[in-house]
């Protein structure tokens, strides 16, 4: 049976043969769903491309020099070897495509404006790709690095020839939304709560909140929590630390504050995850790689 669209799958072809090798190549797939907050955190190579694509809800990817919001259908394309983040604005499923090669940089260079392209309605071509592959690979693994390679160039040709801009396109979050999402994600450690956002954003709590349970289906105060949970697992998964510790950097008052917040998030206190989660379990995470959040 070939894995559901919306479960965890990770795809790595066979090497194609040397003909092939260096004209184009997808060493890399995956499915990601991905809950309220949750993150993921990876790395591309120098010189691929990396296509980020939102198939359902909305998500932010983060760089050390840029930060964009997907919205679903939208298609990321970047071109850089430094770690990003992904993380969920709403209940979503992103997938993720790497390619390699001169066809590649023929076909997606001149896109590019500052190492990134975002293609409006493109995000059902990833999905087709990825799901073929899945198939593939559940039935002979790996798959053939050819293979994989002729499905690399059907994707680039539907991302080349469709349009900068889609009529059809699904409505962007409105500014306000946009922006609480934007300082929450960056200074989520330091905020008072839902009191010091409204006044940032210059907006009473009621409006705030209405607009951001519109467009993300949940609270800002409840996304503010989810996002330092989400941090707090990776602390938890990555290095030895104490939990007093963890819950200081993720911007809780306390430790026993903190304890209950992941309780009621995760069914789990802090120390039972620390000791049933595996070091590094995300792929691709390194946390001396993570841009310092304060």
């Amino acid at each position: 049976m070939p894995p559901r669209q919306n479960e965890s799958y990770v795809i790595k072809p066979a090497a194609p043969d040397t003909s092939v090798r260096g004209l184009l190549v997808l060493p890399f797939a995956q499915t990601l769903p991905l809950s309220v907050g949750d993150l993921y955190s990876g790395c591309g190579r120098e010189g691929d491309y990396t296509l980020i694509a939102a198939v359902r809800g909305s998500l932010t990817v983060t760089s050390h020099t840029q930060y964009f919001l997907l919205e679903a259908g939208q298609v990321l394309v970047m071109r850089c070897g430094e770690p990003y983040t992904i993380q969920s604005v709403s209940d979503c499923l992103c997938m993720e495509v790497h390619l390699q090669g001169e066809l590649a940089d023929r076909l997606l260079q001149e896109r590019m404006e500052e190492g990134t392209f975002l293609f409006s309605g493109c995000a059902p071509a990833v999905r087709e790709t990825v799901m073929a592959l899945s198939v593939l690979e559940e039935e002979n693994p790996p798959v053939s690095g050819e293979l994989a390679s002729s499905y690399a160039y059907s994707l680039l040709m539907q991302l080349c020839g469709a349009r900068v801009q889609r009529d059809d396109a699904s409505p962007p979050l409105s500014p306000l939304v946009e922006s609480a999402i934007a300082i929450i994600q960056e200074e989520f450690p330091f905020l008072e709560g839902l009191d010091e956002l409204a006044e940032r954003l210059e907006v009473s709590k009621a409006h705030l909140s209405r607009s951001f349970v519109k467009k993300t289906g949940i609270s800002p105060g409840k996304y503010i929590t989810r996002v330092r949970i989400e941090y707090a697992k990776l602390l938890l998964r990555a290095e030895d630390v104490s939990i007093a510790y963890v819950a200081e950097a993720s911007g809780f008052a306390n430790a026993n504050y903190f304890a209950k917040a992941f309780r009621r998030e995760t069914g789990m206190s802090p120390s039972e995850y620390l000791e049933s989660a595996p070091r590094r379990q995300r792929t691709g995470f390194r946390l001396e790689e993570r841009q310092p959040l304060w």
